[in-house]
């Protein structure tokens, strides 16, 4: 009988590839939004570097690109829905439908931060105590920028770093009744993307970017069954990705 062999057996075809690949793959998920306390996803490091493609919470400076939105929120049973509006007067209110006042920026700052500001009115969405909203023509670091949480039904969370309070559209009673709470009406917010005729709405700077954003890139089927909805990870690679949310 002979003695066994001493040498190692080869490895089998595809093995070391598909180590190589898990150890890749698990760096590409890029970071979740901030919540109360959420961890990342699965997969997720905290230490990994952005993704290629620009992923949706890189930390940008001011000269990076955008998002132009609409901010759509509804109440619990979807009697009410509003945009998010900021007027040329400061005031924050929503509107039923997509208006000009209602576009808005939404550009990273931060790692998962953002700062918010009204195409037509220029100006800032900031927050002031007791979480009243107001539009400021210069933005301020502590009243005007939120942490971004993208939740798992899609829906965006914008909390003010200054106060911990939710960006939200509901009256000052209601505030005061969940005071405390993690929840507040009206305070889940899905960006969506403009509907209002270019030629009705001034874009300023932002024409030619509007345009092209949205009939190249936003023009797929919106898949409501995904955490991606718009396909967003796959089809930002010709462009630097502005921090998006379903």
């Amino acid at each position: 009988m002979r003695a066994a062999s001493s040498a190692p057996l080869p490895p089998r075809p595809g093995t070391a590839r598909a180590r190589r690949g898990r150890s890749r793959g698990s760096h590409s998920q890029a970071p979740r939004g901030p919540g109360h306390g959420r961890s990342s996803p699965p997969g997720a490091s905290r230490g990994a570097a952005a993704p290629a493609w620009g992923g949706p919470h890189v930390n940008y400076g001011w000269g990076e690109p955008i998002r132009l939105r609409h901010l759509y929120t509804a109440s619990k049973h979807g009697l009410f829905s509003y945009f998010l509006r900021i007027s040329n007067d400061g005031k924050v209110d929503g509107t039923t439908s997509q208006s000009p006042q209602s576009l808005l920026e939404i550009r990273a700052v931060a790692v998962r931060t953002v700062a918010i500001k009204g195409v037509h009115s220029s100006r800032y969405l900031c927050m002031e105590e007791e979480g009243k909203l107001h539009g400021l023509l210069r933005y301020s670091t502590e009243d005007c920028s939120f942490e971004e949480e993208i939740r798992p039904d899609g829906y965006n969370v914008y909390k003010s770093k200054k106060y911990g309070i939710s960006v939200s559209l509901s009256s000052a009673k209601q505030r005061q009744q969940f005071k405390g709470k993690d929840f507040l009406p009206l305070s889940h917010f899905l960006p969506m993307i403009n509907t209002v005729p270019v030629e009705s709405t001034d874009f300023g700077e932002y024409g030619d970017y509007s345009h092209t954003l949205e009939s190249d890139i936003f023009s797929s089927p919106l898949e409501t069954d995904s955490m991606d909805p718009f396909g967003i990870t796959s089809k930002l690679s010709p462009v630097k990705s502005p921090s998006f949310q379903k």
